[in-house]
């Protein structure tokens, strides 16, 4: 579960012990919207929040919040659609859910969302996926 401020850019190489169970399906840099949207979290605000959601400590979360964090689930994919779920939840409660599609050709995103944090974090863990399975699918050819 990410924080819902977080804007993901570029992968994060650090020593996380699972990498691939993170909720954006590997670790990322970014910044952080939810003050102002130049805020550069340093490596362990990454590590401790921005990546993992739940980030009670970061003095930049707003006290009136929608959510506390988000998370991601690739749904069906036909005909070059690929249906993404994202779920938001504040208290460890649930706060939100619907589902974005992304056109798996052009890249581009067919449902209207103005969350810009949101489909970027959804485009990042969709890259991880795909480069997983990808990576899964090399291995069980090769053997």
């Amino acid at each position: 579960m990410a924080c819902p401020y977080f804007m993901p850019e570029q992968r994060l190489s650090a020593d996380w012990p699972f990498p691939h169970r993170l909720p954006l399906g590997a670790g990322w840099t970014g910044t952080c919207t939810a003050s102002r949207p130049d805020v550069r979290p340093n490596e362990h605000e990454l590590k401790t929040g921005c990546n993992v959601g739940y980030a009670a400590s970061c003095a930049r979360l707003p006290q009136q919040r929608h959510a506390d964090s988000v998370r991601f689930a690739l749904g069906e994919e036909r005909d070059g659609m690929l249906r993404v779920r994202f779920a938001y939840e504040r208290e460890h409660l649930p706060a939100g859910h619907g589902e974005l599609i992304y056109e798996t050709t052009t890249h581009l995103w067919q449902t209207a969302q103005a969350d810009p944090c949101l489909l970027r974090m959804a485009e990042c863990y969709i890259n991880a996926q795909v480069e997983r399975r990808t990576s899964c699918n090399t291995k069980e050819t090769s053997s």
